[in-house]
Protein backbone atom coordinates (compact mmCIF):
# COMPACT_ATOMS: atom_id res chain seq x y z
CA UNK A 1 0.00 0.00 0.00
CA UNK A 2 2.92 2.57 -0.34
CA UNK A 3 1.54 4.19 -3.28
CA UNK A 4 -2.15 3.53 -3.11
CA UNK A 5 -4.09 6.22 -1.73
CA UNK A 6 -1.20 8.67 -1.39
CA UNK A 7 -1.90 11.52 -3.78
CA UNK A 8 -5.93 10.83 -2.76
CA UNK A 9 -7.41 14.38 -1.76
CA UNK A 10 -11.10 13.12 0.13
CA UNK A 11 -10.42 9.70 1.35
CA UNK A 12 -8.07 8.78 3.92
CA UNK A 13 -6.60 5.26 4.14
CA UNK A 14 -5.31 3.93 7.23
CA UNK A 15 -3.71 0.08 8.31
CA UNK A 16 -4.62 -0.69 11.82
CA UNK A 17 -3.96 -3.60 14.10
CA UNK A 18 -0.97 -5.41 15.12
CA UNK A 19 -0.57 -6.58 11.43
CA UNK A 20 -2.00 -4.05 9.33
CA UNK A 21 -4.86 -6.34 8.77
CA UNK A 22 -7.43 -3.86 9.38
CA UNK A 23 -7.68 -1.01 6.72
CA UNK A 24 -10.17 1.95 7.92
CA UNK A 25 -11.27 4.37 4.81
CA UNK A 26 -12.34 7.49 5.76
CA UNK A 27 -14.39 9.50 3.87
CA UNK A 28 -12.22 13.40 4.17
CA UNK A 29 -14.42 16.04 3.04
CA UNK A 30 -15.27 18.50 5.80
CA UNK A 31 -16.80 21.52 4.64
CA UNK A 32 -19.29 19.31 2.43
CA UNK A 33 -19.91 17.40 5.32
CA UNK A 34 -18.05 14.17 3.55
CA UNK A 35 -20.59 14.67 0.45
CA UNK A 36 -20.09 12.33 -2.55
CA UNK A 37 -18.31 14.64 -4.86
CA UNK A 38 -16.85 13.52 -8.24
CA UNK A 39 -13.42 13.03 -6.88
CA UNK A 40 -14.73 11.53 -3.94
CA UNK A 41 -16.26 8.66 -5.58
CA UNK A 42 -13.31 7.98 -7.71
CA UNK A 43 -11.03 8.00 -4.57
CA UNK A 44 -13.28 5.46 -3.12
CA UNK A 45 -13.36 2.91 -6.11
CA UNK A 46 -9.76 3.16 -6.13
CA UNK A 47 -9.45 2.43 -2.53
CA UNK A 48 -12.43 -0.45 -2.16
CA UNK A 49 -10.37 -1.76 -5.09
CA UNK A 50 -7.48 -1.66 -3.72
CA UNK A 51 -8.85 -3.48 -0.36
CA UNK A 52 -10.81 -6.35 -1.61
CA UNK A 53 -7.75 -7.48 -4.06
CA UNK A 54 -5.38 -7.09 -1.28
CA UNK A 55 -5.09 -10.62 0.65
CA UNK A 56 -3.07 -9.21 3.98
CA UNK A 57 -6.39 -7.13 4.48
CA UNK A 58 -9.30 -9.00 6.48
CA UNK A 59 -11.61 -6.12 7.49
CA UNK A 60 -12.93 -2.77 6.12
CA UNK A 61 -14.26 0.23 8.31
CA UNK A 62 -15.82 2.99 6.53
CA UNK A 63 -16.29 5.75 8.59
CA UNK A 64 -16.48 9.75 8.16
CA UNK A 65 -14.17 12.74 9.09
CA UNK A 66 -15.12 14.48 12.32
CA UNK A 67 -18.17 13.82 14.16
CA UNK A 68 -20.93 15.79 11.91
CA UNK A 69 -21.52 13.32 8.98
CA UNK A 70 -20.26 10.02 7.73
CA UNK A 71 -21.82 11.03 4.28
CA UNK A 72 -24.40 13.83 3.82
CA UNK A 73 -24.95 12.10 0.34
CA UNK A 74 -24.35 12.98 -3.18
CA UNK A 75 -23.16 16.34 -4.51
CA UNK A 76 -26.23 18.65 -5.64
CA UNK A 77 -24.40 20.66 -7.71
CA UNK A 78 -22.93 18.01 -9.33
CA UNK A 79 -26.30 16.29 -9.50
CA UNK A 80 -28.06 19.27 -11.53
CA UNK A 81 -25.91 19.00 -14.43
CA UNK A 82 -26.55 15.83 -15.06
CA UNK A 83 -27.96 14.31 -18.24
CA UNK A 84 -28.83 10.93 -19.23
CA UNK A 85 -25.56 10.38 -20.50
CA UNK A 86 -23.55 11.78 -17.07
CA UNK A 87 -26.29 9.95 -14.76
CA UNK A 88 -25.66 6.88 -16.16
CA UNK A 89 -22.02 7.15 -15.36
CA UNK A 90 -23.02 8.31 -11.75
CA UNK A 91 -26.24 6.00 -10.67
CA UNK A 92 -25.30 2.84 -12.50
CA UNK A 93 -21.44 2.60 -13.57
CA UNK A 94 -20.11 4.16 -10.01
CA UNK A 95 -22.91 3.29 -7.90
CA UNK A 96 -23.50 -0.12 -9.17
CA UNK A 97 -19.26 -0.87 -9.07
CA UNK A 98 -19.30 0.43 -5.58
CA UNK A 99 -22.06 -1.30 -4.54
CA UNK A 100 -20.57 -4.60 -5.65
CA UNK A 101 -17.04 -3.96 -4.64
CA UNK A 102 -18.64 -3.42 -0.99
CA UNK A 103 -20.94 -6.81 -0.88
CA UNK A 104 -18.99 -9.15 -2.78
CA UNK A 105 -15.44 -8.47 -1.54
CA UNK A 106 -14.70 -11.67 0.65
CA UNK A 107 -13.84 -9.65 3.94
CA UNK A 108 -16.13 -7.71 6.40
CA UNK A 109 -16.77 -4.34 6.06
CA UNK A 110 -18.01 -2.19 8.70
CA UNK A 111 -19.69 1.22 8.83
CA UNK A 112 -18.54 3.95 12.09
CA UNK A 113 -21.34 6.39 11.49
CA UNK A 114 -21.23 9.50 13.63
CA UNK A 115 -23.68 12.54 12.38
CA UNK A 116 -25.58 12.93 8.87
CA UNK A 117 -25.93 9.43 7.22
CA UNK A 118 -28.42 10.67 3.95
CA UNK A 119 -28.80 10.03 0.87
CA UNK A 120 -25.64 8.48 -1.08
CA UNK A 121 -24.22 7.67 2.62
CA UNK A 122 -26.85 5.38 3.65
CA UNK A 123 -26.61 4.22 0.30
CA UNK A 124 -23.57 3.32 0.94
CA UNK A 125 -24.11 2.00 5.03
CA UNK A 126 -26.45 -0.29 3.64
CA UNK A 127 -24.22 -1.96 1.60
CA UNK A 128 -21.86 -2.77 4.84
CA UNK A 129 -21.62 -5.80 6.60
CA UNK A 130 -22.57 -3.94 9.76
CA UNK A 131 -23.10 -0.63 11.10
CA UNK A 132 -22.46 1.13 14.20
CA UNK A 133 -23.52 4.17 14.58
CA UNK A 134 -23.34 7.50 17.65
CA UNK A 135 -26.16 8.06 19.76
CA UNK A 136 -25.93 11.35 17.15
CA UNK A 137 -25.87 9.60 14.12
CA UNK A 138 -29.01 10.66 11.37
CA UNK A 139 -30.32 8.48 8.79
CA UNK A 140 -32.67 9.38 5.60
CA UNK A 141 -32.91 8.98 2.49
CA UNK A 142 -33.79 12.44 1.16
CA UNK A 143 -33.56 11.84 -2.80
CA UNK A 144 -37.35 12.83 -3.14
CA UNK A 145 -36.81 16.45 -2.11
CA UNK A 146 -35.09 16.44 -5.21
CA UNK A 147 -37.47 14.62 -7.20
CA UNK A 148 -35.40 11.43 -7.93
CA UNK A 149 -35.06 8.52 -6.24
CA UNK A 150 -32.12 6.75 -4.39
CA UNK A 151 -30.06 5.73 -7.04
CA UNK A 152 -27.17 4.06 -5.74
CA UNK A 153 -29.12 0.96 -4.24
CA UNK A 154 -31.37 2.08 -1.52
CA UNK A 155 -34.80 1.72 -3.17
CA UNK A 156 -33.75 -1.75 -3.26
CA UNK A 157 -31.62 -2.48 0.14
CA UNK A 158 -33.93 -0.31 2.24
CA UNK A 159 -36.94 -3.14 2.05
CA UNK A 160 -34.83 -5.98 2.55
CA UNK A 161 -33.30 -4.68 4.95
CA UNK A 162 -35.99 -3.00 7.79
CA UNK A 163 -39.45 -4.39 5.45
CA UNK A 164 -41.33 -3.05 2.56
CA UNK A 165 -43.82 -0.28 4.53
CA UNK A 166 -41.44 1.06 6.47
CA UNK A 167 -39.13 1.32 3.84
CA UNK A 168 -41.72 3.09 1.15
CA UNK A 169 -42.31 5.26 4.42
CA UNK A 170 -38.80 6.54 4.88
CA UNK A 171 -37.96 6.56 0.81
CA UNK A 172 -41.58 8.70 -0.09
CA UNK A 173 -41.15 10.84 2.68
CA UNK A 174 -37.63 11.44 2.84
CA UNK A 175 -38.26 10.85 6.90
CA UNK A 176 -35.06 11.75 9.12
CA UNK A 177 -34.66 9.10 12.05
CA UNK A 178 -32.23 8.91 15.16
CA UNK A 179 -30.24 6.21 15.55
CA UNK A 180 -32.22 4.17 18.53
CA UNK A 181 -35.28 4.17 15.88
CA UNK A 182 -32.66 2.62 13.48
CA UNK A 183 -31.43 0.32 15.85
CA UNK A 184 -35.15 -0.34 16.66
CA UNK A 185 -36.06 -1.35 12.96
CA UNK A 186 -33.25 -2.71 12.19
CA UNK A 187 -31.32 -0.47 9.90
CA UNK A 188 -28.05 -0.60 11.79
CA UNK A 189 -26.12 -2.92 14.46
CA UNK A 190 -25.31 -1.07 17.42
CA UNK A 191 -25.37 2.17 19.35
CA UNK A 192 -23.38 3.61 21.47
CA UNK A 193 -22.36 7.30 23.14
CA UNK A 194 -20.29 9.49 20.31
CA UNK A 195 -17.35 9.14 22.41
CA UNK A 196 -17.05 5.43 22.49
CA UNK A 197 -17.73 4.40 18.86
CA UNK A 198 -14.76 4.14 17.62
CA UNK A 199 -13.18 1.87 20.29
CA UNK A 200 -16.06 -0.51 19.62
CA UNK A 201 -15.77 -0.48 16.49
CA UNK A 202 -11.86 -1.48 17.37
CA UNK A 203 -13.34 -4.14 19.44
CA UNK A 204 -15.58 -5.62 17.24
CA UNK A 205 -12.65 -5.32 14.50
CA UNK A 206 -10.11 -7.26 17.04
CA UNK A 207 -13.21 -10.08 17.26
CA UNK A 208 -13.46 -10.54 14.06
CA UNK A 209 -9.38 -10.63 13.46
CA UNK A 210 -8.74 -13.29 15.96
CA UNK A 211 -11.35 -15.74 13.82
CA UNK A 212 -10.07 -18.25 11.32
CA UNK A 213 -9.29 -16.37 8.48
CA UNK A 214 -11.02 -18.27 5.81
CA UNK A 215 -14.53 -19.08 7.59
CA UNK A 216 -14.75 -15.39 8.26
CA UNK A 217 -14.62 -14.82 3.96
CA UNK A 218 -16.99 -18.18 3.34
CA UNK A 219 -19.61 -16.60 6.08
CA UNK A 220 -19.80 -13.29 4.28
CA UNK A 221 -20.11 -15.23 0.78
CA UNK A 222 -22.43 -17.64 1.20
CA UNK A 223 -24.81 -15.15 3.23
CA UNK A 224 -24.44 -12.79 0.40
CA UNK A 225 -24.59 -15.08 -2.43
CA UNK A 226 -27.62 -17.67 -0.57
CA UNK A 227 -29.98 -14.44 -0.11
CA UNK A 228 -29.83 -14.53 -3.89
CA UNK A 229 -31.17 -18.00 -4.21
CA UNK A 230 -34.91 -18.35 -4.71
CA UNK A 231 -34.35 -22.16 -3.29
CA UNK A 232 -33.49 -23.15 0.08
CA UNK A 233 -32.75 -26.43 -0.98
CA UNK A 234 -30.39 -24.92 -3.60
CA UNK A 235 -29.12 -22.10 -0.95
CA UNK A 236 -28.36 -25.57 1.71
CA UNK A 237 -26.83 -27.22 -1.10
CA UNK A 238 -24.09 -24.02 -1.41
CA UNK A 239 -23.52 -24.06 2.22
CA UNK A 240 -23.16 -27.92 2.41
CA UNK A 241 -20.32 -27.06 -0.19
CA UNK A 242 -18.97 -24.80 1.62
CA UNK A 243 -18.83 -26.43 4.45
CA UNK A 244 -16.80 -29.37 2.78
CA UNK A 245 -14.33 -26.33 1.67
CA UNK A 246 -13.90 -25.32 5.46
CA UNK A 247 -13.35 -28.92 6.45
CA UNK A 248 -10.05 -29.45 4.35
CA UNK A 249 -8.41 -26.19 5.96
CA UNK A 250 -5.40 -26.34 8.38
CA UNK A 251 -7.16 -23.64 10.36
CA UNK A 252 -10.02 -26.01 10.55
CA UNK A 253 -7.51 -28.73 11.89
CA UNK A 254 -6.31 -25.88 14.52
CA UNK A 255 -9.87 -24.70 15.54
CA UNK A 256 -10.84 -28.18 16.89
CA UNK A 257 -7.45 -28.78 18.26
CA UNK A 258 -7.53 -25.63 19.97
CA UNK A 259 -10.96 -26.25 21.07
CA UNK A 260 -9.86 -30.02 22.56
CA UNK A 261 -6.83 -28.06 24.01
CA UNK A 262 -8.57 -25.55 25.50
CA UNK A 263 -6.34 -22.35 24.12
CA UNK A 264 -6.44 -19.96 22.03
CA UNK A 265 -6.46 -20.74 18.31
CA UNK A 266 -3.48 -19.68 15.90
CA UNK A 267 -4.46 -19.63 12.56
CA UNK A 268 -2.80 -18.73 9.42
CA UNK A 269 -5.62 -18.73 6.71
CA UNK A 270 -4.61 -21.82 4.95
Amino acid sequence: MDHVGSDFQQIIMDRKGGKGEALWITLNNLQMHNALTDTMQLELIEALTFASKETSIRCVVLTGAGEKAFCSGGDISLLQKMNNRDGYDYFYKRGFFVQQLLTTMNKPVIAAVHGYCFAGGLELALCCDMVYAAESAKFALTEVNLGILPGWGGSVRLPRQIGVNRAKEMIITGERIDAEEAYRIGLINKVFPANQLISEVDNLVEAILAKPPLAVRAAKTLIHDSLSCSSMDAAATMERGMLMWLINTVDFQEGTAAFLEKRKGIYKGI
